[in-house]
Order: structure tokens, then sequence, then C-alpha cells
């Protein structure tokens, strides 16, 4: 098979997709040449990128963008939007013919195996969800505090590698509707019209001096997490579900954990 095979059977499975309109293309490379090895990743980056190639991948898949300023919806291989300074990591991906596709939009939405059906089974809340309001789940839980609720979200994702994360709002504040999304959430306005009484957010994109304040405003505690952390199990479940459909494939995650430490 081919790498185009890859991205054909995405088109298939994901009808929710306006293809388009959409960044799920290839980045750099030969789509038409045969693929053995297929490395997963959530972000493309140097680090990745030579772990594939030294382990002999053919097609790297990326949950997220090559370059800085790539455009979302664009089919425009990457280089395109290439700052100066990314241009070297274009012309390795040129020399050691990696191919590179990103598989973001039809993987957000894609059910049980993508990145919000992934986060919200993880952060092992519960099954009771009683609002889909894409990108968004509210999900029910047992009366608890703010505080407590954000404590065992910790708990779930320091193993990615988080170690402590922002609590906005009263701490004491009793919660029970709790919405999560995919990796940019960052509108507490919609998990409020969806019935959600706390918010599970991401980093990027995310500016308290704007909408942070004004959830205060309206008493609705947000839980702060990093943007790859919440996305990292949905990329692992990629890799799982790209060896279940090709079987003849060996398929390989590296795994990227958050890219910080909180200091108290």
């Amino acid at each position: 098979m081919n790498c185009q095979d890859i991205d054909t059977h995405f088109r298939e499975r994901g009808d929710w997709v306006d293809w388009t309109n959409t960044t799920d293309t290839f980045k750099a490379g030969d789509p038409s040449k045969s693929v053995r090895t297929v490395a997963v990743a959530w972000k493309a980056n140097w680090d990745a990128l030579r772990q594939a190639v030294a382990r002999g991948a053919d097609l790297f898949i990326s949950h997220e963008s090559i370059c800085v300023r790539a455009v979302n919806g664009s089919t425009e291989p990457e280089i395109t939007f290439a700052l100066p300074s990314e241009k070297p990591k274009f012309e390795w991906l040129a020399e050691t013919g990696l191919t590179v596709y990103r598989c973001h939009d039809v993987w957000d939405r894609f059910p049980e195996f993508g990145i919000r059906d992934s986060w919200q089974k993880g952060l092992d809340i519960g099954d009771q969800i009683v609002a889909d309001g894409y990108p968004l789940y509210v999900t029910e839980i047992e009366p608890t505090t703010a505080h407590a609720l954000a404590g065992h979200v910790l708990e779930q994702i320091r193993p990615l590698g988080q170690n402590g994360l922002p609590l906005s709002g009263d701490p004491e504040q009793r919660v029970s509707r709790v919405a999560t999304g995919t990796g940019v959430t960052t509108d507490p306005i919609h998990m409020i019209e969806l019935g959600a009484d706390v918010g599970i957010i991401t980093d990027d994109y995310y500016l308290h001096v704007r909408i942070g304040e004004h959830a205060r405003e309206l008493d609705f505690p947000t839980i702060v997490v990093n943007h790859g952390v919440s996305e990292e199990w949905g990329i692992r479940n990629l890799a799982k579900y790209l060896e279940q459909t090709f079987p003849d494939l060996d398929v390989f995650h590296i795994p990227q954990r958050c890219p910080y430490t909180v200091l108290t």
C-alpha cells in the first residue's frame, strides 16, 4: 500500500469532515510512495521526526502542524508557511524522504478512539454524558468541590508529565456537570450553555484576561490542562487504530509529555 491509501481510508470514514476545507492533508513528502512503517505523534517537532527516521518510518502521522504559522484548512505543503528558522526542518525532510500527513479534523471527532472520546474516558469521570455539543461533552458526576475535581484530574494526567495545574474560581464551589472537549477547548460560555457547572479547558489560545475573568464573573470554575496532554491518549489510540485497520503496517507511537514543569 502507499501513503495515500491511509488518507483515502479516513476520507471514507470521516463523513463529519468538510474534505474541501480541511487541514487533514499531506504536509511534506510524497503521498504516492509505498509505506511499511508508520510513526504517530501529537506534534511533528524535530525530536519526534528524528526518532521516526531513526526507527525506519516511511510515513509520519501528526495531529498538529509542522510549523508555527501553518494555516488550518490549507492544502498547501507546510513549507509554504515556514519561518526562516524552520526551513532546515523541511530541507531535512526532503533529504530523508519522510512523508508527513496531518490527521486532525477527522481524529478530533472519531468515535471511541478519537481525541474527544479518549479524553473524556481517560479522565475517569464516568460515562453519564448528558450533553453533546461538539467539540464538547458534559458529563454528570457525583457532586464534589471544584478543588477535589481538579485534584482528581491532576492524578489522571500525572503519568503524562503534568505535575500541576491552575484552578480558577472558588475551589470550594460544588460541581456536578463537567465540560470536556478536544484540544483547544477554551469557551466557558459554550460549556455553560450546554449545562456545565465546571469546565476542563486547555492552555493554548486561552486568555484569562478576557474569557477567564468572565467565567469567574459567572461563577464558573475552570481547570486548565496542557493542550498536548489532553490529546495524548487520543494519539495513542490513533496508533492502535492504524495497527488494527492496517495489520500489514508496522505502526509505533512516539510519546510526547507535558513540555513544562509547574513550580509552587
